[in-house]
């Protein structure tokens, strides 16, 4: 399964592997508890493939982009522990937001006038892979990719289940 490649404003790029119309009432799950295993599979069947293709040279940080805990688990570190090998290791609760405002079906001056404002508790030096379930606007990765790079912590791209290719 090849992802489809998104660039943000920055230049930080995000792979997709679905369309969202293609896998919505299966990301819409991740509100139950069944969803947990429902995100564990889609990631199974596409982030880890994808990542056994990567020729890493050096230790990656596979980082949930705002994984606190919700409906009994966090969706965020179900796909960031799928990237797990000996060289990519998940880091829970290093990338938090302190809005708790939701992006859902918000439009694009919603998402802009209202930032993530996240905190980050990644070492300086850091190279990292940022993990989150759905890009739609690109605002959240926009948001966390700038944050790092000002922190001196280099993010190598973003993975996404699926794009919404909203703009």
């Amino acid at each position: 399964m090849h992802p489809s490649q998104r660039t943000l404003s920055n230049g930080f790029k995000v792979n997709s592997f679905f369309a969202y119309d293609d896998v919505a009432e299966l990301l819409h799950t991740k509100h139950t508890p069944h969803g947990a295993k429902v995100l564990h599979f889609l990631a199974s069947i596409s982030f880890t493939p994808f990542v056994q293709t990567l020729a890493l040279e050096v230790p990656l940080l596979a980082v949930p982009v705002d994984d606190h805990v919700r409906h009994g688990y966090s969706h965020t570190a179900i796909l960031a522990r799928a990237l797990k090998t000996p060289l990519i290791t998940p880091r829970y609760g290093a990338l938090r937001a302190t809005s708790t405002a939701t992006f859902s079906g918000k439009p694009l001056a919603f998402r802009k006038a209202n930032p993530r404002g996240f905190t980050c508790k990644l070492p300086q030096g850091s190279t990292v892979i940022l993990v989150d379930d759905l890009i739609t606007s690109g605002q959240t990765l926009l948001e966390a990719s700038n944050l790092l790079m000002k922190r001196g912590i280099t993010p190598l791209f973003g993975l996404t289940l699926a794009n919404a290719n909203v703009t």
